[in-house]
């Protein structure tokens, strides 16, 4: 009986406390520390926007122009410019790897088929307006088992529907799967529609050159090196267009005497991994094309972006030089591996001198976004600036603010390498 006068008594307290003046106190403290949260929370959402706004308006203001160098060589050549002069647009992307991972984001277990094209639909109309597209293909594409060094046909398929139509095969990775692997791969490019360079099996293998427009662009491809050089023969080593100062003026002079107007070099060089410094010996070997009469060079290997600079050859004529376009597609984690760019080259043939010159560059962050292991669609090539402009912070976007912070400050590293000053705050 004791017990349940005390749980009477205990009761009737709660009952009267409640019914004071204290509970309406507490009521009123809960309440206002409720609207103090939300007026917190609704002014740090108002600030989140304005400070979001107010970098994708920095992201819409960046100069799409390399750098100002570019615009001064540029206007002293345009001085040849006329109203008869006929553009030829030319884009470059950076190199092409194929990973086991993109190899199970690809396959389709219902029929084992693979499809890659959703990896390049949010790209593929960056670069349809140009004459030529290029880049450097560092896979075999065989029938042989399909790995990290060796893709479908469908991938070749993927990327030459993207527009990419001129392939480099020279690179470190040339020979994983022997010469039988190289030819098999230059054979099933061309069936795909691409223009091939960078190997030696044929001795106008060296020099491919494309007629655009009634004008003569010339193509050579070369690799400083090869994986596992030392233990390859001289048949597999002659096989691949090795860079050598006599190898490449030999080709230069073949290409000025088939009537090339302006000659393009690729070239895999540089140091390897993450590597944003430009090296001695790149840096040589630029200045031997230049001086030899290559107007264009557009490097690959080192799995970022390099800087860009513009040279002046002993006659005054312009050379541009791109050192390194970083990775096109690869599932490298790095985030300066993810981040690279696709490189816009107008050049315009003068109606008064009959010259090509240069007219004008410009360039497309794109990011290789990873949308999660068992994702459908995983791997995707994104336009950084378009995705960044467009990202609000609400559930329905596509990207997370994670990697939206990944793209400004992607972005904000291209400008540094570039040499641009206008970062994202």
């Amino acid at each position: 009986m004791s017990r349940n006068r005390r749980n009477v008594r205990r009761n009737t307290r709660i009952k009267e406390f409640l019914t004071s003046k204290n509970f309406f106190r507490i009521v009123s403290i809960l309440l206002a520390i409720i609207i103090v949260c939300i007026g917190i929370n609704l002014f740090r959402n108002n600030q989140e926007r304005k400070a979001l706004a107010k970098q994708q308006e920095e992201i819409r203001a960046q100069s799409e122009e390399i750098f100002s160098q570019i615009s001064e060589n540029i206007e002293e050549t345009n001085k040849n410019i006329s109203e008869s002069d006929v553009s030829i647009k030319i884009s470059a992307v950076g190199d092409i790897l194929c990973s086991n991972e993109m190899l199970e984001d690809a396959y389709n277990e219902n029929d084992n088929s693979y499809d890659f094209s959703h990896m390049f639909n949010n790209v593929k109309n960056l670069v349809n307006v140009s004459d030529i597209v290029m880049g450097t293909l560092e896979t075999s594409v065989t029938d042989n088992e399909y790995n990290d060094k060796n893709a479908p046909i469908e991938f070749a398929r993927a990327i030459r529907n993207s527009g990419v139509n001129l392939i480099s095969i020279a690179n470190n990775h040339s020979l994983d799967n022997g010469i039988s692997g190289l030819n098999e791969t230059k054979e099933n490019l061309e069936e795909e529609g691409f223009t091939v360079v960078g190997d030696s099996t044929k001795d106008t293998d060296s020099v491919v050159i494309r007629e655009v427009k009634n004008s003569k662009i010339a193509i050579l491809s070369y690799t400083c090196f090869l994986d596992n050089e030392g233990q390859l023969g001289d048949d597999e080593i002659n096989a691949v267009n090795i860079y050598s100062e006599e190898k490449a003026k030999e080709d230069i002079e073949y290409a000025e005497k088939e009537g090339a107007e302006y000659i393009c070099v690729m070239i895999h060089w540089g140091d390897d991994g993450i590597s944003e410094t430009v090296s001695d010996e790149q840096k040589e070997i630029a200045d031997f094309f230049v001086n030899n009469g290559v107007d264009l060079i557009i490097g690959s290997h080192p799995s970022c972006v390099q800087p860009i600079e513009i040279k002046q050859n002993s006659d005054g004529d312009t050379a541009f030089i791109a050192y390194s376009l970083g990775t096109y597609i690869s599932t490298l984690s790095e985030e300066e591996a993810k981040t690279e760019l696709v490189l816009n080259i107008e050049l315009r043939k003068s109606g008064k001198d009959g010259k090509i010159y240069l007219n004008k560059v410009d360039y497309t962050p794109i990011y290789m976004l990873d949308n999660g292991d068992g994702e459908q669609n995983r791997f995707e090539l994104i336009d950084m600036k378009n995705t960044a402009t467009s990202y609000t912070g609400d559930e329905t976007d596509k990207i997370t603010k994670e990697v939206y912070d990944n793209l400004v400050n992607g972005l904000n590293r291209l400008n540094r390498i570039l040499g641009i000053n206008n970062n994202v705050e």
